[in-house]
């Protein structure tokens, strides 16, 4: 940059375009140092614009200069100057004779002084008396100019029409300067400046394309810029000292212009935006390129703009590295830092591996510290723990191998350091901090032990696992035994200690509860983890929120009878839990309590009872349930004896359910039950009930007729059954029941007892009792015949005892005919029994 106001001693060609004094001949190249004719690209283009159309026009009054950049003959010739002047000489013919000097600077040369129009406009021989030859390239002094004589044009004229005019030639627009009211055009030394000033807010790189002129003739010509009285065809005006000129066409001429203004906008120092855009000497194009010149002009404020950019959801990565080259990111203060810093870790996310690289190679403790306000700032939890997972993806897969710890320290930082809301996910990064990332967790264990709620969100996580490893649990478990009192530890992990071995003597129902409802399925997955790991004994310590849990939620059942298969030997109390869950739930695989009847140990048995106590004795439904499935069935010796245990330890209201269900199944409603298997004080709490009473005599009549030679017990029964002489009507229909089924004979030695122990023939009278209407209508043509048969037997019996000469003949049937027959059981049944 050329900020001194010292001059360059530089190499020139020149060359003189005109005629000889006096000749007619046309005009020609008198004298050039250029080679081969190259100078005639640049003259020749100059003349194409016309010789001054008179003398008295002020505005055109010569010298004219004209700045010319790169031509079609001469594309890399460099930045010349031609000045069109008239020394008062004629032709041959009498007409003015006018000269163009040409002053061509090699344009490595000119880029690297950074010359102005206005400073070799000013240039002079170095040795003026020692003018070279006339093929002889000159050496020159160009004096600099610097910025702020530049930017002193630039606030003159106005930026915003200066900017406007620059931004037209960007847009390949041929513009042509002309007077406004009140404000004559300058002079020609001052129109340099001014052109000079316009061409300052284009990166320097355009000189190489750019032409312009103080004046030109009326010829049709390509100049760019140019001061002119009016504009011609194909010309945009700019009006001077008028207000800015129309808007470019193309979009990224239009956005330099606004970045222009925008830039100036923010410091009132034009100089510096000047003294930028002098530096931008490449790359040099032979035709205006406005996307080009847009990111030069970018570079002068490149930080800002870029933020801005990112902060308004554009940006690129190729911008940050070009601002990081400039400013490392920890130079920053904190807004442009987490600008670039997120902006980075979110492009590195989505797969820009140079994000990424550019984020490895700025990192620091500023960096780590901005991600994780990051996260913070998301809001809500769901949010800030993506920005968490994503942060924490991009150090391991793009930082961690050229920045070693860096996953560690922000890992660290989120889970550790930073506050709400990341309690409520700390546990899910520490999970995945191991599981994703393969990276150690050991630091951050500990809050997994010190934090609850921590810890459970973590235990979700990998519970949740298909594959659901239970190695970290262990190395938690073994953590927590060596660092932490039982005491200390959180309910979760002291059931999860259970699950993994430790005697559940230490856990309690609160802790299964708090590992089971650590995630979605909870319940149903830790009982599958039980089994899995042979410990069914950890039901006792989940049963109680398991059941009001079970309410809602269908397949607990299943996987209880899968944590206490039926077949497998449990302790008491265990089988008691099994048994009463899977009944209650209905998922019981088989009828009553079948692990009950599995046992075998007296000290289990008792287990079982005491547990079952315990788990119904304040819960009326789980009672309700309880009884119905000891009494599914015929229940068991093991069955019998529960259920006389319950009877005893529980309110009369169980009694009362005990005898109403035994009722209803003795008297035939539902499933029905032998009397003969329900122990004798059951049927006496039975028989106590409201018209119950004859329940008793059945149940003795039923035990006297299983002896062989039941008749004299029997007949005490039905005498103790009828005080007053009358059976009651469920006793006779049991009496009626046996003589069918075993024959009229029995009956008939039963009724002789009854007469033999008690007065009024209460035998004889009973076989009334038994016929009376038509309740037994069978049995009683079944007696008949019997004692009719009798009869003449007895008839037989005497009158061969009386020695009678002819006896009368019994009839005889055959089997099939006989009314006591099996086949005649349906007939001689009572008719509401039929």
């Amino acid at each position: 940059m050329n900020e001194r106001l010292g001059a360059e001693r530089l190499t020139a060609h020149t060359a003189v375009l005109g005629k000889h004094p006096g000749r007619t001949m046309g005009y020609e190249v008198l004298r050039s140092s250029l080679p081969d004719g190259r100078a005639d690209a640049y003259l020749w283009r100059a003349a194409a614009t016309g010789a001054p159309g008179g003398h008295d026009d002020p505005d055109g009054a010569l010298p004219w200069r004209m700045f010319l950049g790169a031509t079609k003959a001469a594309p890399d010739s460099g930045c010349a100057r031609v000045e069109i002047s008239w020394d008062g000489t004629s032709d041959g013919t009498g007409a003015p004779s006018y000269t163009w000097r040409l002053t061509l600077l090699d344009w490595t040369v000119t880029k690297r002084a950074a010359l102005t129009w206005s400073g070799i406009d000013r240039a002079r021989p170095a040795h003026p008396q020692d003018l070279p030859s006339d093929d002889a390239p000159a050496t020159l002094t160009v004096p600099g100019t610097s910025p702020d004589e530049l930017a002193a044009v630039i606030d003159d004229l106005g930026f915003a029409w200066v900017s406007g005019v620059a931004a037209l030639l960007l847009d390949d627009r041929r513009v042509a300067l002309v007077p406004g009211p009140g404000r004559p055009l300058p002079d020609g030394a001052e129109r340099v400046r001014v052109l000079d000033a316009v061409c300052a807010l284009l990166p320097y790189a355009c000189r190489a394309w750019l032409s312009a002129a103080t004046w030109t003739g009326e010829a049709e010509h390509d100049l760019l810029l140019v001061f002119a009285s009016a504009a011609r065809s194909g010309q945009t005006t700019a009006v001077f000292g008028g207000p800015p000129p129309q808007q470019p066409r193309d979009g990224a001429a239009r956005a330099y212009l606004r970045d222009l203004q925008r830039l100036r906008a923010k410091t009132p120092d034009t100089a510096t935006l000047v003294a930028h855009l002098l530096t931008a000497a490449e790359p040099v194009t032979a035709a205006p390129d406005p996307r080009a010149a847009l990111d030069v002009l970018r570079e002068a404020d490149l930080l800002d703009l870029v933020v801005e950019e990112i902060r308004s959801g554009a940006g690129r990565p190729a911008d940050v590295a070009r601002v990081l080259d400039r400013h490392p990111l920890a130079s920053l203060d904190d807004p442009r830092l987490e600008a670039l810093t997120v902006y980075l870790a979110r492009e590195a996310h989505g797969g820009n591996a140079p994000a990424g690289t550019l984020l490895a190679e700025h990192w620091s403790g500023r960096v780590c510290s901005v991600l994780a306000r990051d996260v913070l700032s998301a809001g809500a939890p769901a949010q800030s723990f993506k920005r968490a997972e994503n942060h924490l993806g991009v150090a391991h897969n793009a930082v961690e191998s050229h920045r070693t710890g860096s996953f560690d320290d922000l890992f660290h930082a989120l889970v550790e350091v930073a506050p709400e809301p990341t309690r409520g996910w700390a546990g899910s990064l520490i999970y995945m901090a191991e599981d994703l990332w393969g990276r150690s967790t050991y630091r951050a264990d500990r809050l997994l032990v010190r934090e609850p709620a921590v810890g459970k969100t973590w235990l979700g996580y990998l519970l949740k696992d298909k594959e659901r490893s239970l190695g970290p649990l262990e190395r938690l478990v073994s953590r927590a035994r060596a660092e932490t009192s039982t005491d200390a530890t959180p309910g979760w992990l002291r059931f999860g200690a259970v699950l993994l071995g430790d005697s559940p003597a230490g856990a309690t129902a609160t802790d299964a509860a708090d590992f089971a409802e650590a995630f979605e399925d909870g319940w149903w997955t830790t009982l599958e983890i039980a089994r899995l790991q042979g410990r069914p004994d950890v039901l006792g310590l989940m049963w109680p929120r398991l059941w009001r849990v079970a309410r809602v939620e269908r397949g607990l059942g299943g996987a209880v009878r899968r944590l206490v298969p039926v077949d497998e030997p449990v302790p008491g109390a265990v089988a008691a839990d099994a048994d009463l869950f899977c009944a209650a739930t209905g998922t019981g695989g088989g009828p009553g309590m079948p692990r009950l009847e599995r046992l075998a140990d007296e000290a289990e048995l008792r287990a079982y009872t005491t547990q079952l106590l315990d788990r119904i004795d304040s819960d009326g439904e789980l009672r309700r349930l309880a009884l119905d499935a000891l009494l599914e069935g015929t229940p068991g010796p093991n069955g019998w004896w529960v259920t006389e245990q319950l009877t005893r330890a529980l309110p009369d209201s169980f009694r009362y359910q005990l005898c109403e269900r035994l009722h209803r199944r003795l008297t035939g409603q539902g499933r029905p039950l032998n009397d003969l298997d329900v122990p004798a004080y059951l049927m006496e709490l039975v028989g106590r009930r409201h018209n119950m009473a004859w329940l008793r005599s059945v149940h003795a009549f039923r035990k006297a007729v299983q002896d062989p030679e039941p008749y004299e017990e029997v007949a005490r029964v039905l005498l103790a059954a009828a005080p007053d002489g009358r059976l009651p009507a469920q006793l006779l229909d049991a009496v009626a029941a046996w003589t069918v089924a075993r024959g009229p004979y029995r009956l008939e030695q039963v009724a002789h007892h009854m007469d033999a122990l008690a007065a009024g023939l209460p035998g004889v009278r009973m076989y009334g009792f038994l016929v009376r209407g038509d309740r037994h209508e069978g049995l009683r043509e079944l007696l008949a015949d019997y004692n009719r048969d009798q009869q003449t037997w007895h008839a037989m019996v005497l009158a061969h005892l009386r020695r009678a000469p002819d006896p009368p003949q019994v009839p005889v049937r055959s089997g099939d005919e006989r009314p006591d027959s099996r086949r005649a059981l349906g007939r001689l049944l009572p008719r509401r029994n039929r």
